[in-house]
């Protein structure tokens, strides 16, 4: 009865969970029906490539939208960088995006999408959670602190390794942009090189991954990172010896692009679909794994000789070039 009543209360004095159930892009709640079961969207780097200039999200997310509205998804999680220029793109997404998007969204937040305070100003705080059920979801900022989670964050997660010690949280599902993980696990160090690094080391390892470890003795554990450069698929899973398991995903206006469903049932067990934005035939979501990575990163497709006009346009009308 004494554990019951302390999951309450921190339930209660919890202002990250009380007031992040609304998404900050179209305020719409995140609704589940009774039946227990329910499945969201997860991906990352909805503003594509870095030649998108535009000021919209990229061609699959928008071409794709109508299938996002009809589905049974009560949310969609974007995994960071879902704007390329945060200082000028806000007006175009509101209008081609936000605003005819009619599920909840939530971001955590990737470099591309912090210049100063903008989007704190118009979408509120970068690192916040919610519950749906007896799942707690939680989105980070790892921006903040150069990839470390410190202060307020780290005090947020010990919040969340408490409730879960009381017994009645069945997964934990953490939204980060950048793989702070990976420099942990040495069979993961050169997959991600081209993600956004830190400049120095985390403290993922020392002070992060004790907390996971104790959630995980009485709840699932997943983490979803959104930074993936030059990629060979969509999709990266890997679990390590304790079970908590990795996962990073992400769109960039090409072939490869696809999303991911999460799906929880009313015992709580997950399971993953993936879903391709260009017809491509995929693989199950579990193949996707480090053998899989270490035989395709870095491998490019044939080269197509006629587009070298094009590419060395974008290069020329590119800001970053001059």
């Amino acid at each position: 009865m004494i554990k019951y009543l302390f999951y309450i209360l921190i339930l209660f004095y919890s202002s990250e969970l009380i007031s992040q159930q609304n998404s900050p892009f179209n305020t719409m709640p995140v609704k589940v029906d009774s039946s227990g079961n329910y499945s969201f969207i997860v991906s990352g780097h909805f503003h594509g490539s870095s030649s998108n200039l535009t000021g919209l999200p990229t061609n699959t997310i928008l071409a794709h939208l109508d299938w996002i509205n009809n589905s049974d998804n009560c949310m969609v999680i974007s995994l960071g960088d879902l704007f390329l220029d945060v200082s000028n793109d806000i007006p175009q997404y509101e209008e081609s995006f936000f605003s005819k998007l009619n599920k909840p969204m939530f971001n955590a937040v990737g470099n591309h999408d912090l210049t100063g305070d903008i989007y704190q100003d118009n979408f509120g705080k970068t690192f916040f959670y919610w519950q749906i059920n007896n799942d707690i979801h939680v989105v980070l900022d790892t921006e903040l602190d150069d990839g470390s989670l410190k202060d307020e964050q780290k005090k947020m997660l010990e919040k969340i390794k408490e409730i879960t010690n009381a017994g009645l949280i069945s997964n934990v599902f953490i939204y980060s942009h950048r793989t702070i993980w990976a420099k942990t696990y040495p069979e993961l160090d050169l997959l991600f090189q081209d993600n956004t690094q830190s400049i120095l080391s985390n403290n993922f390892e020392s002070d992060v991954l004790p907390l996971l470890k104790e959630m995980k003795l009485k709840a699932n554990v997943f983490w979803f990172s959104g930074s993936l450069g030059d990629a060979p698929a969509s999709f990266f899973q890997f679990k390590d010896q304790n079970n908590i398991q990795y996962i990073a995903t992400a769109i960039r206006g090409l072939p490869r692009d696809a999303v991911l469903i999460v799906n929880v049932n009313q015992n709580g067990a997950v399971s993953f679909e993936t879903k391709s934005f260009t017809n491509q035939k995929l693989l199950d979501f579990e193949d996707y794994n480090v053998e899989f990575w270490n035989k395709n990163v870095g491998k490019k497709p044939p080269f197509n000789y006629r587009l070298i006009p094009l590419y060395v346009k974008q290069n020329l009308l590119n800001p970053t070039f001059w």
